[in-house]
Parts: structure tokens; sequence; C-alpha cells
């Protein structure tokens, strides 16, 4: 359960694929409220020499979690009277989302 205080009347969720992160969420066994690893407007980095490039004396510090996998944006989505609709087209496509409910709007 995500609280409203934290969420507003919206949330958006993602999980990772990353082995670090799962340790990280599987200690505190609760959802975690952080930010992308990218400055806003910027694109997100695939590798730590990005994230530090992007991050340099703003953060404490930095986990080097390894090379991105896909290396590309992450699909948001929002649900809109139980319709998917993609905000921003990423890895997940919409085939992928079709896959798994009738429809699914850009």
């Amino acid at each position: 359960m995500i609280p409203l205080l934290v969420v507003g009347d919206s949330v958006g969720i993602r999980m990772p694929n990353n082995k670090i992160i799962d340790m990280v969420i599987e200690k505190f066994n609760t959802p975690l409220a952080v930010p992308s690893a990218n400055i806003s407007t910027k694109p997100c980095g695939t590798c730590v020499e990005d994230i530090v490039n992007d991050f340099d004396n703003k953060v404490d510090l930095i986990v080097d979690g390894g090379k991105c996998n896909i290396g590309i944006e992450s699909t948001v989505v929002r649900v809109i009277d139980g319709i998917p609709v993609i905000l921003r087209p990423g890895f997940i496509t919409e085939e992928d989302i079709l896959s798994v409910v009738r429809k699914c709007e850009i």
C-alpha cells in the first residue's frame, strides 16, 4: 500500500530489472520513493559514467548496478477508466500491452 500523502491522486510505479535494487526492496520490504537516474528533460544514462557526469557534486552516493540491459527509456502508461494509455513509448510496446489487455491507446 502506498500512502496517499506520498502520491496525491496518481502514482508512477517502476520495477527495474536489477539485482541490487531487488535486494534493497527486499531488505526494506516496502515501496521506495526514488527518482530516475537522470536530470529532468535529459535522457537516462545507460552506464554509471553517464550518471556520474549528470549528477557530479549533486548527490552523496551513486550505486553502480552495471550497464543497462535495454538502453532506452521506460514505457510510461496511465490507466484511465481501466484502459491503458501510453504516454511515453519505450521498451514495452503497444503490442506487448495488447497481449494482456483488450484495448490500449497512445
